[in-house]
């Protein structure tokens, strides 16, 4: 038994060793790196927001921007996120004050390339722009989007993530 013990204790450190720097050099890489990610997301967010209402200045709230052009305000602009096909689609919108989008733009996305990539392409998303909340549905949900082929799932989602998040921030901006 005793030659048993010293052979598992014998695996057993190295692999502790290796899993405590493993852990460490982890912690150490994304300390180094949260900030940098986290200005990019911010800086795709500022050139969202010019996309969305371009010339508008930008109040940010708990929950949204709202987007002022000459001293007065004239919509609202919010992250919708939501779960797509392959992972979590994230979304900048804007609203006009009487619930007509007036844009969509996508922040990030991880769906199949060639396939659900297109939901970030000009053709799906000039689809959202002037339509009311209640339309942001896909065709054959009613409403009035597109979706696009063999990306139905993609396009389900981005439809209700930004249709659902949009009819959030009306209701909280009445």
């Amino acid at each position: 038994m005793g030659e048993e013990l010293k052979r598992i204790v014998g695996i057993a450190i190295p692999l502790i060793i290796i899993c405590i720097i493993s852990g460490a050099a982890l912690t150490a890489s994304y300390d180094l790196t949260k900030g940098r990610i986290e200005a990019v997301e911010q800086q795709r967010i500022n050139e969202s927001l010019s996309i969305i209402f371009p010339g508008a200045s930008f109040t940010e709230t708990d929950d949204y921007y709202s987007a002022t052009v000459s001293g007065e305000e004239i919509g609202y602009a919010f992250i919708a996120e939501g779960k797509g096909y392959s992972g979590t689609i994230k979304t900048m919108v804007g609203m006009y004050k009487n619930g007509t989008i007036s844009g969509v733009n996508i922040i990030s996305q991880s769906e199949t390339p060639g396939l659900g990539t297109r939901i970030a392409e000009p053709d799906f998303t000039n689809q959202f722009s002037g339509k009311r909340i209640e339309d942001v549905r896909l065709r054959g949900d009613g409403g009035v989007i597109d979706a696009i082929t063999g990306a139905t799932i993609s396009s389900h989602a981005i439809t209700d993530i930004v249709r659902e998040r949009a009819e959030v921030v009306m209701n909280e901006t009445r």
